[in-house]
Order: structure tokens, then sequence, then C-alpha cells
């Protein structure tokens, strides 16, 4: 039989007890440092998520955690996976969030965190630092002076087929031999073309995209290819081509946006259609993973 006195039953974590007594959480947006001669202290309050608290700093080493108290009742996990499926809760905690970013931005070199990343206590906001300190370091490091850009190619498929079937020197000889054919034998010659052109307009599209990403990439400290979205997303008539994000030196950004300029004009010509966004803090590149990609 196991006996237990009263010195014998651990303390309450001090931090858990106040948590819970003050029903507070804490909501993390980015792990940062200040900016080279930029003073966040003396920066107006930003307003966190929840509009009764405002963001402040959680330091740890060299590294911030900037944080706001969230109601620990209305971060409980399983209220959160009912609130996920809630589209207008989830889209105003997203605006929220952005804006918070947004503002932080101007003040710190930022590693911005995932939407919703909850602490109950500071012990554990510690806890969570100190293990992911072999590589926050290097990661502020890496994206100090610099800004993601995002850009977005799309491309008019019919352009695109014509283009390739005057690019591609089979399907050019193809076209003249259907220009010269007899009407009997050029309705089959049309269809062959057809085909051979929707493939060799894939192949076209592949190659040069890959040459687009491969030039820009040359300009940038770290470039990352997206997940393309589909027309219901993204909006556009055209096939989304390239959903790419590039880490840019705010020094070299002219150099980047020359470089982006050449490529509108050779390629627009031919279906392509650019979309330059940001800037943004460098949300492609804070993670160890999106790091090592990178």
């Amino acid at each position: 039989m196991q006996i237990t006195t009263m010195d014998a039953v651990p303390l309450p974590d001090a931090e858990i007890v106040t948590a819970l007594l003050e029903n507070r959480a804490y909501y993390a947006y980015a792990l940062a440092r200040p900016k080279p001669g930029v003073s966040a202290a003396a920066a107006a309050p930003i307003v966190g998520v929840d509009p009764r608290h405002t963001v402040r700093e959680v330091v740890h080493g060299e590294v911030l955690a900037l944080v706001s108290d969230v109601a620990l009742a209305e971060y409980d996990l399983e209220l959160l996976r009912e609130r996920f499926q809630n589209t207008l809760w989830l889209e105003v905690l997203a605006r929220g969030h952005q804006r918070v970013i947004a503002a932080l931005n101007e003040h710190y070199t930022l590693l911005p965190l995932k939407l919703c990343t909850v602490y109950t206590n500071e012990a554990s906001l510690h806890e969570a630092l100190e293990a992911n300190s072999a590589w926050v370091g290097a990661a502020l490091d890496r994206v100090e002076g610099a800004q993601e850009w995002g850009v977005k190619i799309f491309c008019d498929r019919a352009a695109l087929v014509t283009w390739a079937i005057s690019e591609v020197p089979q399907l050019r000889q193809l076209a003249t031999t259907v220009n010269a054919a007899s009407p009997g034998a050029r309705y089959m010659l049309e269809k062959r073309l057809q085909r051979a052109a929707e493939q060799g307009a894939d192949d076209l599209r592949r190659r040069e995209v890959e040459a687009i990403g491969a030039q820009l990439a040359t300009k940038v400290r770290a470039a990352q290819a997206g997940t393309l979205q589909p027309q219901q997303l993204h909006g556009h008539a055209e096939e989304m081509v390239l959903n790419g994000a590039y880490l840019v030196a705010e020094s070299e950004f002219e150099t980047f946006r020359a470089a982006l300029d050449e490529l509108v004009a050779e390629y627009s010509p031919h279906g392509f259609n650019f979309e330059l966004t940001g800037p943004w803090p460098a949300y492609s590149f804070s993670t160890p993973e999106q790091q090592e990609a990178a």
C-alpha cells in the first residue's frame, strides 16, 4: 500500500493556476527580434485578436515571442474544433491575425506563426522557444532586411496552343501540311494537329514556367513554389501555372522588379498574365521545413 503525505503532494504550477484563475491564454503571432535601428517600444500599442488586450513581448534569450492575451475558455481545444467549422468566425480571426502581423512587420523581423497558435501558460511558451532555438536564430538572420513577394502567373490556353504551333518545329511543319492539304485530307490532319498542339502546349508551358522561376530565383535570397490554385480560389479566367514566393532583400527589390518586368514583356504576347503581390512578412520561409526547402 502506498501512503501519500502532505509534503509529498507536488505544488501546482503557478503559471497554470494564474491562467486558470484569470481565464487567460497566450495567443502567439510570431517569433521575432527588433529591426535594426527601429524602436518597437516607441510604437503605438497594437490591439490583439481579442480587442481587450494589446500585443506584448515575451523574451527568451535573443528571441522574442509576440503575444497577446485571450480568454482561455474561448480557445479551448475542443471548442476550437467546432469554431474552425464556422467560416464567419474563422474569417474574423484570420483578418485580425493578419492585421496584427502587418503592424508588427513595421518594427520587427518576423517569423510568422500559424493562425491560432495558443499557449496556456508562459512556461510552455518558453519551452517551445527553447526547443526551436537551433533554427530560429538562423531563420531570423536569413529573413532580416528582406520581404516576401508573391508572383502568380496565369495562362490563356488558346494563346499558349497558338504559340506552341509557331514555336515547336514539328508542330509548325504539321500546320504547314494542314494548310496545303486538300479539303478531304485537311479534316483529319487538323484533328491530328490539335491533339499534338495540346501536348506541345503542355510541354512548352512546363519548360517556360521552369525557366521563369529559375530566372527570378537568381535575383532573390530564397524561392518557393507553392500549390497551384483552382479557378474558384484565384478568380482568374485563365489557368494558374505558377504560384511562387520569393524572399527579396529590400535593397534588391528594384533589381527583382526589373527582371520581372522583362519577363512580363517577353511572355505577355503569348498569353501569360503576371500578378505581383506583397510585400509580406516571410510566411513561406518561417519553418524549419521551409528553410530547408528554400
